[in-house]
């Protein structure tokens, strides 16, 4: 998350997620077409940085509720490359709610 989050690591997270599928599962490699779901979760909290008097959760912004962190996670998940990695690998992106 923030500024170490890239679309390399989120390539490299979501392609170990995708080969170890969920637990118990047989391997990848084994006959069938019903392939299992995987649901992993990414913590993050995309979005712009509030104004100093402006937000937040409650009392007003917060630290990190004004963090440029926050912009940078949305760009990265907006990233072109990454919106193709999720259709070509049937990637279903929800908020955690709807799980």
């Amino acid at each position: 998350m923030g500024q170490n989050m890239s679309v390399p690591n989120l390539q490299r997270a979501l392609s170990q997620a995708l080969a170890a599928g969920p637990p118990g599962s047989p391997s990848s490699g084994s006959a069938g077409s019903h392939q299992p779901v995987v649901t992993a979760e990414l913590m993050v909290h995309p979005g712009y940085p509030s104004l100093p008097q402006e937000g937040g959760c409650g009392e007003g912004p917060d630290e990190f509720s004004q963090s440029a962190d926050r912009q940078h996670e949305l760009g990265v998940l907006r990233d072109p490359t990454l919106l193709a990695l999720y259709r070509r690998e049937g990637v279903q992106l929800c908020a955690f709610r709807h799980l």
